[in-house]
This record gives C-alpha cells, sequence and structure tokens, in this order.
C-alpha cells in the first residue's frame, strides 16, 4: 500500500499535502512578489499584451519577444493557481529568460471554476496552442518550434496538451516539442476530497474525463519536476506521473529541485541564471 496514495489519507493529511496555500504558510509574500516581478517586466519587455484567441472574454494572451525576429522558437506558459485563481499577468517575468535567447514567449490565460467548468478551461488552452500555431509567424515565431510548460494546476492542462491527438484538426502530432510539468496535480479526484472544493466546484466525472493518461505515441521530451520542500504527497504525485510516462515513452525525466517550495518556484523559471531555466531555454532554442 502506497501510504502517500491521497486515498489513505485522513482529511488533515489531505489538506496538508495538496492544498499548496496550507503547506506554505507564507505563500501570500511568494505570490505578492511575483505579482511586483511580473508588473515591473511588463515596462520594459517588448511584446503586445491581451491578444484575443478566443471568443470568451478571459481567452487573452500576451506575447514577449524582441522587434524583427524571424522563425524564432517558441515557448508557451500556462499559469497555475488550481484552475480557479491567478492570472498570466501574474507571471510576466517569467517571459524574460526567454526573450533575453531570442524567444517568442506566449503566456496565456483560461477562464477559472466555478465559472466554467475544467472541460471548458482545457478546450480553452488546447485552442490557444491551435491559435499560436496558425498565427505565432505574425510576432517571428516558428510554429514547427513549439515548446510549453506549466506550473502547478498549469502542469496539469501541459500534461493533457501532450497527450492530445492533434491531428483530428489538421495538426502535426509532434505539435509539442518539449513539455515541462512543474509541481503539477496529475489525479485531480483529489480535489473532491479538499476544502477548496467549495471554490473549485469539480465534480467526480469532470475529474476523470480531465485525467491525463500517458500514450505510448508522445513524441516530445518531457521533463516533470517538484520542488523538494513540497509535501510528500504532492511530490509523490509528480512521481507517480513520471513513472506513467516512462513506462510509454523514454524521453521523460523526473527532477526533485533543491530547496524550493510549491510557489519558490516562480523566483526559479525567472531566473536567468537558474540550471533549470537555462534548460528550459536550450529545449525552446533547440525544438
Amino acid at each position: 500500500m502506497n501510504k502517500l496514495d491521497w486515498r489513505n489519507l485522513s482529511s488533515d493529511e489531505l489538506e496538508s499535502n495538496f492544498n499548496p496555500r496550507i503547506a506554505v504558510p507564507d505563500f501570500a509574500s511568494y505570490l505578492e512578489e511575483a505579482q511586483k516581478k511580473a508588473s515591473e517586466a511588463r515596462k520594459y519587455i517588448p511584446g503586445k499584451i491581451d491578444i484575443s484567441y478566443g471568443s470568451h472574454p478571459i481567452q487573452k494572451l500576451d506575447a514577449f519577444y524582441k522587434d524583427k525576429l524571424n522563425n524564432a522558437p517558441i515557448h508557451i506558459f500556462f499559469h497555475g493557481g488550481y484552475w480557479r485563481a491567478l492570472d498570466k499577468s501574474d507571471h510576466s517575468h517569467l517571459a524574460i529568460p526567454f526573450v533575453e535567447n531570442d524567444c517568442l514567449y506566449f503566456c496565456v490565460n483560461y477562464a477559472l471554476c466555478p465559472s466554467v467548468t475544467l472541460s471548458e478551461i482545457y478546450s480553452q488552452v488546447y485552442s490557444s496552442i491551435e491559435w499560436i500555431y496558425k498565427n505565432c509567424s505574425k510576432y517571428g515565431g516558428d510554429p514547427e518550434q513549439i515548446t510549453v510548460s506549466g506550473h502547478s494546476a498549469g502542469a496539469h492542462l501541459c500534461a493533457l496538451l501532450i497527450n492530445e491527438n492533434w491531428t483530428k484538426n489538421n495538426l502535426p502530432q509532434n505539435i509539442i516539442k518539449s513539455a515541462f510539468l512543474i509541481s503539477g496535480i496529475f489525479e485531480p479526484e483529489v480535489v473532491l476530497k479538499l476544502s477548496l472544493n467549495k471554490e473549485i466546484q469539480l465534480n467526480k466525472q469532470e475529474a476523470i474525463n480531465n485525467t491525463p493518461q500517458p500514450k505510448s505515441n508522445i513524441q516530445s521530451n518531457i521533463f516533470i519536476s517538484a520542488g523538494d520542500k513540497e509535501p510528500p504527497a504532492w511530490i509523490d504525485q509528480s512521481k507517480k506521473y513520471a513513472n506513467k510516462s516512462i513506462e510509454k515513452n523514454n524521453s521523460v525525466s523526473f527532477e526533485l529541485l533543491k530547496n524550493h517550495n510549491h510557489f519558490s518556484m516562480l523566483n526559479l523559471l525567472s531566473d536567468p541564471d537558474s540550471l533549470y531555466t537555462k534548460k528550459m531555454v536550450t529545449f525552446t532554442k533547440n525544438a
């Protein structure tokens, strides 16, 4: 029996392991710092804000890029917040390492629970990839060099994206060359047991329908990571998903990020000198 499996945990253990805002008591200071850095970054990073990629008013994305890019590699980021909080504008500073390395960086917004279902959120992020593939050349990007990353709930959405059948909409199956799944939640059913589901209002069928299932025909490089300061059962979800993915695909790796909790990783991802961010940039440039 896996003692870290959420099905074997008490209510208190579930909350302490799967509610990051409980696991990191000073989480608000990390979010405030990120928002401040993001606001400052938007003052000097070139690009375009609030580009519509769909009919919902929240379906907007920000594109950050240097002028006169031509066939530049593309990185797309999906924010976290347990599908019910945060915004692309809280993460603008994460574009810095990519823009400095002549990449085209997109930060995507999606509507939040409970105003929409998790299935609708996934439909929106799917359409963002489709939109970027078809429109990135307007901003100097190469649609054949797309990589993605996501933090927390954003990592979950990326996991769904990399297991998608893209050919059904006449898109290349290998549209996503590399994916970085950072501190993700990969078994949405656990949310049904958490107090924060009062905010999310997830039901069992939605959770099952949106549980990532690794497939054997994935052509992406997949990097799965969690912070070593995160709760054991949260880390275990990433490990289990990595092991399932490795069984299907040998282009998968798992890494524990030293001295990082769930929220401190936002600082890591915006640091051009961090080894992890350098790896993300390298795989983006070599997509």
